[in-house]
């Protein structure tokens, strides 16, 4: 893009033939994932399906992409997955980095500045956007990788069998909001595939179908009214909002943020008690809200205002047969940690390699298995994090107010606990005498430079299985049996380090910070960029690879032949 260039306004745009399918949907279709739910998880997780090479389709209930924002924040770990999609680039250019975040009182005292800075994926730590935005990026990907997308189709049945599974979908009056034409009324389509992954969103219908009950992991608090405003002049300072405030008011805990990408801004004001969300319904309320900040009608429109409640569970299976469920189906949480669609994002990136693998007869379908188990520690403690967040943030007792507010007083500055790292699957046990902090966690990623050429290391290297290292690898260490495995997994070697004769060079010194901090000398990296293991030693790494080996037999690897299940050869799209 030229520095001349303005970057085109981005509007919701419903292809026209999308809202009417049942004028040319077959009966039967076919292909290896369907996926139901179109919101920024299944968007996310079709294209990463369709980037293996795998037939898939989405299916919708609504007929075009909802136009109002809802998400708003992504960190690095999800910008990493956009940089695997190649849409890093063009998200940077919508989105807005979230650079410090400050706790203030009701009089505007501030009681701690977070600041916030690199994520060590290679990306910064947190970045604010405005979704109906970022969408259009989405839906461009998913459709340029060939899937194919229904909208205005409703799931109505699911059923399974060990080989296949079967989705039925018809239109409805309440998925395309107009009544069916009656040449269309009764018709439906059935979808056979080999997996179904429901994203459907935190009332699923393929949960409810499939009898998967969820626990409440007991979040308690008012609603909260959402108002997302539309900037005339995007350029427009705002002196009483420099960037992100939480407002410690026990009148009315609020949040407020000016950047929510490059033309919005978002406030969210708490209800008090007694407060109805009619009370907080009318343009005039909201209006009022908007000119304590200094915000009136000549400066903008209201993009959006909706009260919405929390909710904060999670469901007891995550896999039935050959049906997932991904995001919001899978788990809700208070929004305080900016962490539900970055959750949902992990879901998808976690079975973008796990379900290919099966498909291609290399794991059984118990394989999947470790999808669960792996992440739903990790979104648990995610959720448990938010509460705990939010329940600080929005004390309205004055005692425990007070006393919040003098310990921010007393500094230091609180820091955010880390995200945890995944539960027991794919990677190093915990019980192992060699396990490391690093383990089950997102590998490191910095600039590098090959040759003439400077980038982020993902960037050199093949989508799959890698490892990073201090120094170079010597092959001859490895037997036989470890060379074949790390061949047909095709492990790609990244010999990282200041040296002048590395094959990559820590142009920025940031891997030798990483090895002199954790004191590994080599990262084994899964294709999702999650760590396996880690090594002291060099000469360790074959151990490694051992269990590495060992692991994936145990959750069912079957071995490394080039092939597809018939279920996937089968699959095919008319």
């Amino acid at each position: 893009m030229s520095v001349n260039q303005t970057i085109p306004e981005i509007k919701p745009v419903t292809p026209a033939n999308e809202l009417d399918h049942m004028a040319h949907l077959p009966a039967k279709l076919s292909c290896d994932v369907v996926i139901v739910g179109y919101g920024p998880v299944g968007m996310m997780q079709a294209a990463l399906l369709a980037k293996h090479g795998l037939k898939v389709i989405v299916v919708e209930r609504f007929p075009q992409r909802y136009p109002l924002g809802r998400a708003g924040h992504f960190d690095g770990e999800t910008f990493r997955v956009f940089q695997h999609l190649g849409i890093a680039e063009d998200m940077e250019l919508l989105v807005r980095p979230m650079l410090q975040w400050q706790l203030v009182t009701a009089e505007m005292e501030v009681l701690a500045t977070i600041k916030l800075g690199e994520s060590g994926a290679g990306w910064k730590d947190s970045y604010l956007s405005y979704q109906p935005e970022f969408e259009v990026i989405f839906d461009a990907k998913v459709r340029e990788l060939g899937v194919r997308v229904f909208m205005g189709l409703n799931a109505v049945a699911v059923d399974q069998d060990k080989d296949c599974v079967r989705l039925t979908v018809a239109a409805s009056d309440d998925a395309i909001g107009v009544p069916v034409p009656d040449k269309h009324k009764g018709q439906s389509c059935v979808i056979e595939a080999s997996f179904l992954l429901a994203g459907d969103g935190a009332n699923s219908f393929i949960r409810e179908a499939l009898g998967i009950s969820r626990r409440d992991l007991g979040f308690k608090a008012n609603d909260q009214l959402v108002i997302d405003f539309e900037h005339s002049d995007p350029d427009r300072d705002l002196p009483s909002l420099p960037e992100v405030f939480q407002i410690l008011n026990i009148e009315r805990p609020t949040l407020a943020g000016r950047w929510s990408g490059g033309r919005f801004s978002r406030w969210e004001f708490h209800l008090r008690e007694g407060e109805s969300r009619a009370d907080l319904s009318s343009e005039e309320v909201v209006w009022n809200f908007l000119a304590s900040w200094g915000v009136h009608p000549g400066d903008g429109k209201i993009a959006r205002h909706a009260v919405y409640s929390f909710e904060s569970k999670i469901a007891e299976q995550w896999r039935v047969g050959r049906v997932l469920l991904i995001g919001d189906a899978a788990h809700t949480m208070p929004p305080f940690r900016g962490q539900g669609l970055c959750s949902g994002i992990r879901d998808a990136i976690n079975l973008s390699w796990k379900l290919p693998a099966v498909l291609a007869g290399e794991a059984a379908i118990e394989f999947l298995d470790s999808y669960q188990t792996e992440r739903v520690p990790h979104a648990e403690e995610v959720i448990s994090l938010s509460m705990a967040f939010g329940k600080m943030v929005l004390m309205m007792d004055p005692e425990e107010a007070r006393k919040r507010d003098e310990m921010f007083r007393a500094g230091p500055a609180p820091v955010a606990p880390p995200l945890p790292r995944l539960g027991n699957g794919i990677i190093r046990s915990t019980d192992s005498p060699l396990a490391h902090n690093s383990d089950g966690r997102p590998s490191f990623q910095a600039r590098v430079a090959h040759g003439r050429q400077k980038d982020r290391l993902d960037e050199f290297l093949e989508p799959g299985w890698s490892i990073v290292s201090r120094h170079p690898v010597d092959v001859s260490t490895f037997n036989e049996r470890q060379r074949l495995l790390m061949t047909k997994l095709r492990i790609q070697v990244a010999h990282v380090s200041r040296g002048a004769t590395a094959q990559y060079i820590d142009i920025d010194g940031e891997y030798d910070l990483l090895y002199r901090d954790t004191g590994r000398k080599a990262f084994l990296v899964r294709p999702d960029f999650y760590v396996f293991g880690s090594v002291i030693r060099m000469e360790d790494l074959p151990s490694l690879i051992d269990e590495l080996g060992e692991c994936l037999t145990k959750h069912g690897w079957q071995g490394f032949e080039e092939k597809r299940s018939s279920a996937s050869q089968a699959a095919t799209a008319p």
